[in-house]
């Protein structure tokens, strides 16, 4: 038979709590309070965990023995992540631990503290020996488990890297009216007003590699970096036919004209 990490005949507590996964443990987070949860609880890596309902592991005696498992669902079937076990002792006392709350159809419940990263159950130690002198008055001791070991909110953010953007469209029927195009040139700058393309700075020129043609998506990586507070860029892409370049209109008095395509630097890598 193993040691006990608790004597027998004292309340069951952290210390006999056997973790499948490593990395995890075991804390007394307080007595005699309860934890309002659900079922079922999500952590921050999206995994659904529950506490399972005592499940009959042996007999003691006259006693059954059961266990108290939180489990993970791994795709459809129910990993135990961590479990504590009643205490026989002498072969025919038990030293109990079980859920103290429930929910309306009397599932043990739990609660995820996401911002720091362990999942909160409540229990009662009780005692079913002859002498329970090591026991609070009453033979129950309620308290509450905080399972540590679980990425923090804080945890997720520092490691979440958001993907790189892009700017995409489809190539038009006539870009900018002209019958094709051969390529296409995106730039950007910082917004003014009115905007100055003059300032424009080249994000990918020459592209795609190969004569585009109506109803191709393309893509471009954007690298700009993010504007500050109350500044923003603008992103223009200009049309190139058979050397004629146009990257947008413009109305000047009523007049609907093109662009000037002097005004906007050439597109070098």
């Amino acid at each position: 038979s193993g040691a006990f990490a608790s004597e027998p005949g004292t309340p069951i507590d952290c210390a006999e709590f056997v973790f499948l996964q490593p990395g995890y443990t075991c804390a007394r987070f307080g007595g005699n309070q309860k934890v309002l949860g659900a079922y079922t609880q999500v952590d921050n890596q999206g995994r659904l965990f529950r506490l399972a309902s005592p499940i009959p592991i042996g007999i003691c005696g006259p006693h059954e023995m059961r266990r108290t498992a939180l489990q993970w669902l791994n795709g459809t079937v129910w990993e135990t992540l961590a479990h504590v076990d009643r205490r026989c002792v002498n072969g025919n006392q038990v030293d109990s631990i079980e859920p103290v709350q429930q929910d309306g159809y009397g599932n043990p419940v739990l609660t995820f503290d996401a911002t720091n990263g362990r999942m909160l159950i409540g229990l009662v130690s009780s005692c079913q020996l002859s002498d329970c002198s090591g026991y609070p008055p009453g033979q129950g001791d309620y308290w509450v488990a905080a399972i540590g070991g679980f990425a923090t909110t804080f945890d997720v953010l520092q490691t979440y890297t958001p993907q790189p953007a892009s700017l995409g469209f489809r190539v038009p029927y006539m870009p900018e009216g002209m019958a094709g195009a051969d390529h296409f040139d995106t730039s950007w700058g910082n917004l003014t007003h009115p905007l100055d393309f003059t300032q424009a700075h080249p994000l990918q020129c020459n592209y795609p590699a190969a004569a585009p043609h109506v109803g191709d998506y393309l893509t471009v990586a954007d690298t700009v970096p993010t504007p500050g507070p109350g500044q923003g860029v603008y992103y223009v892409t200009a049309a190139t036919y058979q050397g004629a370049m146009r990257y947008g209109r413009k109305t000047t008095a009523g007049h609907l004209s093109g662009r000037d395509p002097t005004l906007i630097p050439a597109c070098v890598p």
